[in-house]
């Protein structure tokens, strides 16, 4: 993949400065500051959304993570990967809920509507990853923590729709566990390979106030996600002569 496509796609896909910054981190620098022990890479991926104990909810649409991850090699099996996704996006949809917005009038327009609950957190997982020694797969297994930026909740009806500030009905913080089962393509990018991951995360915590439910209900997700390492022509090299033996 050439550097000005992958550039090019980057500016089109991504809106706000801190994701265009951390992904130009990764595409001028990453394989400048790359060691045989130590890479940064760019990560992107989409979420499939599901929540215990939650009522009368319909199917969410598809989540988004983007960021960047550290690759530090312990020895030719073990690996730690600490990650940071800028960019991670999560929705809920509920088929019935009611507009609180103190206008009586307005609040009777809203009320018992479909209602899509928009969240958008910083998650940061460390992967302790286990490498085979074919080096064609990795299991890993991760502590993530998630701090909420923004919580928005948009009430529908026929005649148009009400976007309402969501955050006093939505947590602060989510924590959990991922599980990940990742496939390397290590001739893909000249060399410097594409790891491809089956992930799962299991929350711990309740992240909806009682305004919106009363029991506990945890995030769940499951993700297909894309890390593209970023390493030296030289390292290249050498991954494109050991995939070939």
């Amino acid at each position: 993949m050439k550097k000005t496509l992958l550039l090019g796609f980057i500016f089109f896909t991504l809106s706000t400065s801190i994701h265009a910054q951390a992904a130009l981190f990764a595409l001028l620098f990453g394989d400048k500051v790359a060691t045989e022990n130590f890479n940064v890479s760019l990560e992107a991926g989409g979420t499939f959304m599901s929540y215990s104990n939650l009522e009368d909810h319909g199917r969410s649409k598809m989540g988004i993570n983007f960021g960047i991850g550290g690759n530090i090699k312990l020895n030719d099996n073990w690996y730690v990967c600490p990650n940071i996704y800028f960019m991670a996006k999560r929705n809920l949809f509920l088929n019935h809920y009611s507009l609180n917005s103190g206008n009586p009038e307005l609040d009777l327009l809203f009320t018992d509507v479909p209602t899509r609950i928009k969240l958008d957190y910083i998650d940061v997982p460390i992967f302790f990853s286990y490498q085979t020694n074919n080096k064609r797969y990795r299991f890993s297994l991760a502590p993530q923590v998630s701090f909420l930026q923004k919580s928005r909740a948009e009430f529908q009806r026929s005649e148009g729709d009400f976007t309402q500030n969501f955050d006093g009905y939505t947590r602060d913080v989510d924590y959990g566990m991922m599980a990940d089962i990742g496939y390397i393509l290590g001739k893909a990018h000249k060399g410097k390979g594409l790891h491809i991951h089956l992930r799962y995360y299991f929350g711990f915590t309740d992240i909806l106030n009682d305004q919106i439910s009363t029991a506990f209900n945890r995030s769940n997700y499951l993700s297909l996600h894309l890390s593209l390492p970023f390493i030296t022509d030289e390292l290249a090299e050498k991954n494109l002569e050991s995939y070939s033996d």
